[in-house]
């Protein structure tokens, strides 16, 4: 089921109908928005042999949401493999099958996901074809964010840029299947489905434990819990390991900041941690807004950092030592 992004889907079914497809489309969002099922749901329509596409039950139909289907590729980093990329024989592979006559589908279609996971002379060798595929073949790349691509893929590709799910839209469907906490995990989804179902499925109490956590090192008396804490937590441990609880960590104060600008500012929005009124509050009085400014400039920084393989524990230690200053600085 694709929530939200009706226009998109109908500007794409209009082009198809008038078999006016790009030949290459980038589409563009956050993860768990539905940016794969929409590349699914293209791939079903332009082949479903139905009057009513895509209908679900015909050959093309079944095989396609099987994975099943020799015409639809799916280039995606090798998931027994502990570098998530997608290599240059990998990408010379899918030009090799692209060659290829059809079976027995009206379109070929290729879905690169995630197109950033291509290495630059992966994505260098994808060029040519990618501007000019053969006859009856076309891309779908699949993306967080174009900056992390080639100037050159970007640019023979048509964007596609998908935004927030209405969160009325994620309520209701979490209540269609019986979700509990349907509410709380619609807003703080943000806007994704994908993002509401893992809160719906353990991923509110892991959140609830982080929360605890991150308040627990920014109130404790001294920084040796804190530094005792970001040792424990990266030290003898593969960054796959850790990585997990620092990002959700993070994504828990930046909601905290969020929620601390809304209640400073007058605003009329709902609070993500709702539950907390006296702590936002206690935080507002404290960090607005110069306090906040300085924070989220810690967690920019920080993400910068673990991008380019900066020692974890630093990152950690320079993010919660901040939080506490400021909330020391503005007591």
């Amino acid at each position: 089921m694709i929530l939200g992004h009706t226009a998109i889907l109908e500007r794409l079914k209009a082009a198809a109908d008038r078999d006016g497809l790009h030949h290459a489309y980038l589409f563009e969002g956050p993860e768990g928005l539905g940016r794969r099922l929409v590349a699914d749901w293209l791939a079903r329509y332009v082949n479903c042999t139905s009057e009513s596409r895509p209908c679900g039950r015909c050959p093309q139909c079944v095989r396609i949401a099987a994975g099943t289907h020799p015409d639809v590729i799916v280039l995606e980093p090798d998931p027994t493999r502990a570098s998530q990329t997608i290599g240059v024989d990998a990408v010379r592979e899918i030009i090799r099958q692209s060659g290829y006559h059809r079976y027995d589908s009206k379109r070929r279609m290729i879905i690169v996901d995630p197109a950033d996971a291509m290495l630059e002379p992966a994505a260098n060798a994808l060029l040519k074809t990618l501007e000019e595929p053969p006859e009856g073949t076309g891309f779908v790349l699949l993306t967080t964010s174009a900056r992390r691509l080639l100037p050159t893929i970007v640019s023979r590709c048509q964007r596609v840029r998908f935004g927030a799910v209405p969160i009325e839209a994620i309520r209701g469907w979490l209540v269609e299947r019986g979700a509990k906490d349907a509410d709380l995990c619609a807003r703080l989804s943000l806007g994704s489905p994908g993002r509401a179902l893992e809160l719906a499925d353990g991923g509110l109490e892991k959140r609830r434990e982080a929360r605890s956590t991150l308040l627990r090192l920014a109130s404790a008396g001294t920084l040796k819990g804190l530094f005792d804490y970001d040792q424990n937590l990266t030290k003898g441990t593969s960054r796959s390991d850790w990585l997990p609880e620092a990002t959700l960590m993070f994504e828990v104060l930046e909601e905290l900041l969020r929620d601390v600008a809304v209640h400073a500012s007058g605003a009329n929005g709902m609070l993500l941690h709702a539950d907390q009124p006296d702590l936002v509050a206690d935080w507002s009085a404290r960090l607005w807004p110069g306090g906040v400014r300085q924070v989220q400039q810690a967690l920019i920084d920080a993400r910068d950092q673990l991008e380019v393989n900066v020692n974890g524990r630093l990152v950690l230690d320079a993010v919660f030592t901040k939080l506490r200053a400021e909330l020391g600085e503005h007591h």
